[in-house]
């Protein structure tokens, strides 16, 4: 059991700041901007890089980004999925946890109730 709360203790600790945590992707598209003589007509168009968020119900929204907000951008997003790969990965320990906890058998308690909801970690 000591093992799993060091485990579960390690994967918190290593987590970057909850204020650098962005849910969306970003990402490149390419554009025409419609001016015959721009180089975009006959070539490869200009690139364009946005951050796409996506609600519930299905809305969805973009937001142009300049090219000195991409790597922020791109490093908020990547500490998003940090997080949520370690809250999948603390939930599992934790009902490792309870597994353990369940097989084993409570201590006698002389003269009282036991408590119905016992302390947590």
């Amino acid at each position: 059991m000591r093992d799993l709360l060091a485990r579960r203790r390690r994967a918190v600790q290593a987590l970057p700041p909850l204020e650098e945590v962005l849910r969306g992707s970003v990402f490149v598209r390419t554009l025409r901007c419609g001016k015959p003589a721009c180089r975009c007509a006959s070539g490869e168009g200009h690139r364009a890089t946005y951050l796409s968020v996506t609600f519930a119900g299905g809305r969805t929204q973009q937001i142009s980004l300049p090219a000195r907000l991409v790597p922020l951008a791109r490093r908020w997003v990547a500490n998003y999925l940090r997080w949520w790969k370690t809250v999948e990965k603390v939930s599992e320990i934790n009902r490792q946890l309870l597994r353990s906890r369940r097989e084993q058998k409570p201590l006698a308690r002389r003269g009282k109730r036991p408590d119905r909801a016992g302390p947590t970690d």
